[in-house]
């Protein structure tokens, strides 16, 4: 079988094992279980035994829709989701005895919006309200609805912690509005607690988000922010000691930013990919063109020898970034950035010894998300346009990508012809800022004494 059958039957293994859905039994029972124990307490007076029936009820209203909605989702995203969902329940429950309008189901809509989607934190109060329309009646889970979409619309947005706590507060206003409405079976304690139920949500959630990144090996937006700072550990060690890939990894960052906007993609991801793509060339820094102040090392070595060199940076960078902690959606920049590309100094060498350009390829998965793939194209079009002059740059992004996508670089990415041709615009534009001539009639420095 050949290499391109067996990778195109290795791609419809793929999506056949995507379209299976695998249903987290696990979860579900405990979800289960969960729900029955928060039901089966009603507050008359002090704590008391519900009816059996509403105990059931309420629990299938809050496990049916949401086995319905989770399993559309990735696994990772189905445990976490039933997760929080039970984390939801048991707190809501517990507020419930103060005031039936006391529910912080904003400490699962927060983490869902932030780690996973706006979309999927919105479906998730659906199971919700199906778990307290039996057990606490209309007016209460109505305005713990309108608080939770509140909080995860601005949730979805937030960059820091300040902007999370925010979203409480908004969360918290929304439904105390909607508490109002009911007045006066609300009564003002009820509105009290719907506006407190935001933010104390919120707190929680804000305080969750490390534990919530390392079960689903994914970045916040709030710890996105925080990698993009150039005092962070491992940036302040790639600029010390690999100094070249540290200004050509600012740079990749800035082209991959602007072109993800350009086609709707996530540009702090983008951005932050572009910064730590290269962190493996920290380890044998003076390999790399960027970083030779003295002789080539490669003079010394064979063509084959100086590959696999290379090449190592792409594993190096996976196990340096797991030690300073960065997540699996970072990480796939380092490993997808040159896919299965040929390093043509290299290969045009070994062609003069008749060995094949393959044995020059790199052996890293393709990109498989728009921008990863705008990583990938954003650091070679850097690389390529490195010393030309403004007039060049749009030719040289245009053969870049026009190469890439011809040798089937993108074959997996999402990225559409609209797409490309907005990315192209997009790294222009920027180059053209990066490479910004002197301002005209501004006099040459001279030499002072």
């Amino acid at each position: 079988m050949s290499a391109a059958r067996r990778e195109q039957a290795r791609a419809k293994k793929r999506a056949a094992e995507r379209s299976r859905i695998k249903i987290p039994w696990r979860q579900v029972v405990f979800l289960l279980l969960v729900a029955a124990a928060g039901s089966v307490w009603c507050w008359d007076d002090g704590p008391a035994l519900c009816h059996w029936s509403l105990a059931v009820s309420s629990a299938l209203g809050l496990v049916v829709p949401a086995l319905a909605i989770s399993t559309a989702f990735k696994p990772e995203e189905r445990r976490l989701g039933l997760g929080l969902l039970a984390v939801a329940v048991l707190l809501s429950r517990i507020g419930s005895f103060a005031s039936p309008f006391l529910l912080p189901w904003g400490v699962a809509v927060v983490l869902v919006a932030l780690v996973i989607g706006r979309t999927q934190a919105l479906l998730y109060l659906l199971p919700l309200a199906g778990w307290a329309g039996p057990m606490l009646g209309g007016p209460p889970m109505l305005s713990a609805l309108v608080g939770g979409a509140a909080i995860a619309l601005v949730a979805a947005r937030s960059r820091t912690g300040k902007d999370v706590l925010l979203a409480g507060l908004a969360g918290g206003a929304a439904a105390a509005l909607a508490a109002a409405v009911f007045w006066p079976q609300s009564e003002l304690i009820g509105i009290g607690a719907a506006l407190v139920s935001g933010p104390i949500a919120a707190f929680i959630a804000w305080a969750e988000v490390p534990a919530v990144e390392r079960i689903t090996d994914r970045t916040s937006p709030i710890t996105l922010v925080d990698l993009l700072n150039p005092s962070h550990p491992l940036l302040e060690r790639l600029r010390a000691e690999a100094p070249g890939s540290y200004y050509h990894a600012r740079d990749v960052a800035a082209l991959a930013e602007a072109a993800a906007r350009a086609v709707g993609a996530n540009p702090v991801l983008a951005a932050v990919g572009g910064l730590y793509h290269d962190i493996g060339k920290v380890l044998r820094p003076h390999f790399f063109g960027e970083n030779q102040a003295g002789p080539n090392p490669h003079e010394e070595l064979t063509p084959t020898m100086s590959k696999v060199v290379l090449a190592s940076h792409v594993k190096d960078g996976v196990e340096l970034g797991r030690r300073y902690g960065l997540r699996g959606d970072v990480l796939q920049f380092v490993v997808t950035h040159h896919g299965t590309s040929v390093m043509r100094a290299f290969s045009e060498i070994g062609a003069k010894q008749g060995i094949p350009e393959d044995e020059f390829r790199y052996d890293s998965p393709l990109p498989d998300t728009k921008e990863t793939a705008i990583l990938m194209l954003a650091d070679s079009v850097e690389a390529y346009s490195r010393g030309k002059s403004r007039d060049e740059l749009p030719e040289i992004v245009e053969r870049v990508i026009d190469d890439r996508r011809r040798d089937g670089q993108l074959d997996r990415s999402p990225l559409t012809l609209t797409d490309l041709a907005r990315i192209k615009r997009a790294f222009a534009a920027a180059l053209q800022g990066m490479t910004h001539r002197r301002t005209p009639g501004f006099p040459e420095p001279t030499e002072t004494r």
